[in-house]
């Protein structure tokens, strides 16, 4: 099976960038208000050897091409801004396929950042990985998330019963996918 491991890619001025321990203090500053981790599977971020910690143990995983996570940046000339992350996580290359999570700052909600990211990951994971999946579990309550998957062309597949802790209780998750070519 060929695969070719992308680490920048972009539409225009949307780029999505390997992570790096540059990054940490963005995901701090990002990642320690708990309505940015509401329904993300980790805690907040209490400080900078936290993030530095939480970095490096994804670029382990991106070492053993398990796991690729991006920061989304918007360039305009040398000015770079970062708004957000997506990841390609829990990839099986057996079966050819990865699941999908992604975080916007709010401040870059509902201006096409989300759907234009999706593209880019799309064109990562069928036409340089190879695989022939992608697939989302969302908290039943995240209804941004559901918009967004929905828009980007993801299927509702189900629902998984208590499949997320959240908040101190168990919540349904409802999951969705992507097949290559559809």
């Amino acid at each position: 099976m060929k695969i070719n491991i992308v680490e920048e890619i972009n539409i225009e001025n949307l780029f999505l960038k390997k992570i790096s321990i540059a990054d940490a203090n963005f995901f701090l500053e990002s990642l320690k208000e708990k309505n940015m981790i509401l329904y993300l599977a980790m805690g907040p971020l209490v400080n900078l050897a936290h993030s530095k910690k939480l970095i490096k143990n994804y670029l382990k995983y991106w070492n053993k091409k398990t796991q690729f996570n991006y920061v989304i940046e918007i360039r305009n000339g040398k000015n770079k801004i970062k708004v957000g992350s997506i990841s390609l996580w829990n990839v099986s290359w057996l079966h050819k396929r990865a699941e999908i999570g992604i975080w916007l700052i709010p401040n870059y909600w509902d201006k096409g950042i989300g759907k234009n990211t999706m593209a880019l990951i799309k064109n990562v994971a069928f036409n340089h990985l190879n695989l022939n999946r992608l697939e989302a579990h969302i908290a039943i309550e995240n209804i941004k998330s559901i918009t967004l998957f929905k828009k980007c062309g993801f299927s509702l597949e189900g629902t998984l019963k208590q499949y997320l802790y959240l908040n101190g209780e168990q919540q349904d998750a409802l999951i969705f996918s992507y097949i290559k070519d559809t």
